[in-house]
């Protein structure tokens, strides 16, 4: 029996990983250590953040684990695509091992005579004898293979992810449109195939989007002394993450870690028809934010704070 036995290494489920179950700003703020090479940071006083985030849910694909001639299972794993490959490389080498002849066809017959009419017969015998013994091949050759592999479904993360595919699927005609009868001639049956139009069809997937604003501001001291006749002033203005001594966390993040599906599918089977024009998009993370500062505009109104009421 001929078998696809592929060797290579599923790398969804050996590298791909597990998706982190900490968000951005966990991990970033796990990396900050005061007392480490960034000792020179003072505690972070202040944090600005601004995410969207899509980690997705855990979900689950089959592989399928070859077994030896004793039905243990060894080091072969395929993935749910070469076990179909496979599996139909098996029919096919199945179904070319026993030989079909062509379909009598009556014309070629004399059936007004003894002879033509038992000729045909007999080819038609032949024809339903050979396809019948394929059959049966093709059927013992899927069992076996089917039953040298061993299922098991695999939990992996990331995979429940955002789904807005489409996907349609006709079958018009599922029966045989003629039989060959012994003895009877041909019995044609004709159908009439359907006639479908789809139209348009737009779809639209997004993971993790993040438009925010940050807007940071200053910190400020004024000291003022005044008398009847005279005043003056003191102001420091201090930019937030502006200085070696004052630590500040600013995060303007979209992060997706998981899959986006946008995709448009259409199948169609014994059917006559048409589709419109077909659009998609599909987005993992998209960060159009800003981070600003408003130091200047604070500088200004500072000043004019403290200079009013000057004489």
């Amino acid at each position: 029996m001929t078998k696809l036995l592929a060797t290579t290494a599923i790398a969804l489920i050996g590298f791909s990983g597990v998706a982190s179950a900490q968000s951005v700003l966990e991990r970033v703020l796990a990396k900050i250590d005061n007392n480490g090479p960034t000792a020179n940071l003072a505690k972070v006083n202040g944090t600005f953040a601004n995410i969207a985030e899509n980690l997705g849910g855990v979900g689950s694909i089959t592989v399928y684990t070859a077994l030896d001639g004793d039905g243990v299972p060894t080091s072969t794993v395929l993935s749910a695509e070469q076990y179909e490959a496979g599996l139909a490389a098996a029919v096919a080498a199945a179904a070319a091992s026993v030989p079909v002849p062509a379909q009598p066809n009556p014309a070629d017959y004399n059936l007004t005579t003894i002879d033509g009419q038992t000729a045909y017969n007999n080819a038609v015998g032949a024809y339903n004898t050979a396809k019948a013994s394929q059959t049966t091949a093709i059927n013992t050759a899927r069992s076996e293979y089917i039953a040298d592999y061993q299922p098991a479904t695999v939990p992996v993360a990331g995979l429940a992810g955002v789904n807005g595919s489409i996907t349609n699927i006709v079958d018009g005609i599922t029966t045989a449109t003629q039989t060959a009868l012994a003895g009877a001639g041909v019995s044609a049956v004709e159908y009439n195939m359907p006639t479908l139009s789809w139209g348009d069809m737009a779809t639209t997937a997004l993971g993790a989007v993040n438009t925010g604003e940050i807007t940071l501001g200053v910190n400020q001291a004024v000291d003022s002394a005044k008398t009847t006749s005279t005043a003056a002033y003191s102001a420091v203005v201090q930019q937030l993450g502006g200085s070696s001594t004052q630590g500040v966390l600013v995060l303007n993040i979209a992060s997706n870690m998981t899959g986006i599906n946008g995709s448009i599918s259409n199948t169609m089977s014994e059917v006559n028809g048409t589709v419109g024009d077909l659009s998609t998009t599909a987005l993992g993370a998209v960060n159009t934010g800003t981070i600003t500062s408003g130091v200047n505009a604070a500088v200004t109104g500072i000043i004019g704070t403290s200079g009013t009421g000057q004489n």
